[in-house]
C-alpha cells in the first residue's frame, strides 16, 4: 500500500492527467485494492482416541506417566484402527487476493470495470483469484453445463462481511460472479444501510470464511481519503 509522506498523485493530480501505471497503481496497490491470503484451516479433530482400558476417550487426556501422548494406548479388537493426525506440510495452503472496493471514487476514475452499484445503496467489494474451477466447455447445441463453483459462491456469500470495531458487522447481499477474463473474479454487495461507515470508524476489515479457507484483509480508512473525502 502506499504510505508517501507527501501528498498522493490521486490528490494532487487531475484524473485526467493520471498515466496507465498510476491507473493501475490505483487498481492493484492502493488504498482501495489491498492483497491478502485465503489461507486453508486445519481442521478440528472431532474422532475420539482410544485409553488403556480400550475405550474411546471423551474425557481429558491420560496424563499419568508411562502414559502415551493424548492418553491413547490400544484399539479394542475388531474396532478399526482411527486414523492418524494430519501431517504437517509445511507452509498452509494459501491463495493470494486481491480486495479493492468497486464503488470508491478514485477506483471507478483509474478505469475499473462498472459495477450495478444500485444507486448507491451498496459497498462492491471485487474478489480477484480465488481458487474456482475455470468454466466447463459447451459444445454448440448442449445445454450449459452447471457452474462447478455453485457450492463455494453460496459459501463466500454466506461467510463474507465487513466488520468494525464495536459495531454490527454488514454481511454480503448479494454476489455476482465474473465471466471471460474476469472467471476468477466476484462481486460481494454489503448494503450500507442507515449507519455507514465513517472515518472515526478507523478500520474496516474484509472478513470471508468458506469452505476451509479463511480471508482477511485489513482496510485502515484514514488511507481511504479522496478531495478530503471518504472515499468507498
Amino acid at each position: 500500500m502506499v504510505h508517501a509522506a507527501r501528498k498522493a498523485f490521486w490528490d494532487s493530480k487531475d484524473p485526467a492527467s493520471w498515466t496507465a501505471e498510476e491507473k493501475q497503481t490505483i487498481l492493484s496497490r492502493s488504498p482501495w485494492a489491498r492483497e491478502g491470503f485465503a489461507r486453508m484451516e486445519e481442521p478440528k479433530r472431532t474422532t475420539p482416541g482410544y485409553g488403556n482400558d480400550g475405550r474411546p476417550v471423551t474425557g481429558p487426556p491420560d496424563t499419568r506417566p508411562g502414559s502415551p501422548p493424548g492418553g491413547v494406548n490400544s484399539v479394542p479388537i475388531g474396532e478399526p484402527i482411527p486414523p492418524p493426525p494430519p501431517k504437517s506440510l509445511g507452509q498452509p495452503v494459501q491463495f493470494r487476493v486481491l480486495a479493492r472496493w468497486e464503488t470508491a471514487k478514485p477506483v471507478r476514475l483509474a478505469g475499473a470495470p462498472e459495477v450495478p452499484e444500485l444507486a448507491g445503496q451498496f459497498y462492491v467489494l471485487r474478489l480477484r483469484g480465488l481458487p474456482l474451477m475455470p468454466p466447463p466447455k459447451v459444445k454448440a447445441g448442449e445445454a450449459a453445463a452447471p457452474d462447478p463453483n455453485e457450492g463455494m459462491l453460496q459459501a463466500i456469500q454466506a461467510g463474507s462481511r465487513l466488520e468494525r470495531a464495536g459495531k454490527a458487522a454488514f454481511r454480503c447481499a448479494h454476489l455476482f460472479k465474473g465471466s471471460a477474463d474476469a472467471s476468477n473474479d466476484v462481486l460481494l454487495f454489503f448494503a450500507r444501510g442507515a449507519d455507514p461507515i465513517t472515518i472515526a470508524d478507523k478500520v474496516v476489515t474484509l472478513e470471508s470464511r468458506f469452505e476451509v479457507l479463511h480471508l482477511s484483509v485489513p482496510f485502515p480508512l484514514k488511507d481511504m481519503m479522496y478531495k478530503g473525502e471518504l472515499a468507498l
